[in-house]
């Protein structure tokens, strides 16, 4: 099944983008951006290498887990910490700018309901795909 797919803009040079959200805990996985291009790990918490891991949780993975993961495809690594990037401009986005176009795609924001403003941490329980670009259980 395809995603929905909603369009974002860069704060840093305008350019357009495509995006979408994974709720981790909904997905029961966890999540890492790649430090060099801003690509997304979305990572099982069914996998093998996470199942029986105290650390692992729905949200941001912790930097004891960086060591399972495989680089990213553009040779940099998914690390706690990172954050999406524009595909342009390949500047971080901003967590709070990010709300604008978050909030107002998404019908829940009619009724109170509100984007996280984070991407890292404990609290970032929901992630997000830029232009498509995800790596699904990204393991070593």
């Amino acid at each position: 099944m395809a995603r929905e797919q909603n369009v974002g803009q860069c704060e840093n040079c305008g350019a357009d983008f495509t995006w979408y959200l994974i709720h981790n805990g909904f997905n029961n996985s966890c999540h890492a951006y790649c430090s060099g291009c801003g690509a997304t790990a979305i990572l099982s918490l069914y996998a093998p290498q996470l199942s029986k891991s105290p650390l692992a949780g729905s949200g941001e993975i912790v930097p004891e887990l960086e060591p399972v993961l495989q680089p990213c495809a553009c040779g940099s690594a998914f690390r706690p910490g990172a954050k999406p990037r524009c595909p342009a401009c390949r500047r971080e986005l901003s967590a709070a700018a990010a709300a604008a176009y978050i909030e107002s795609a998404s019908p829940g924001a009619k009724q109170g309901w509100r984007w996280q403003r984070t991407w890292n941490g404990i609290q970032a329980l929901y992630c997000i795909v830029i232009n498509n670009r995800a790596a699904y259980d990204s393991f070593l």
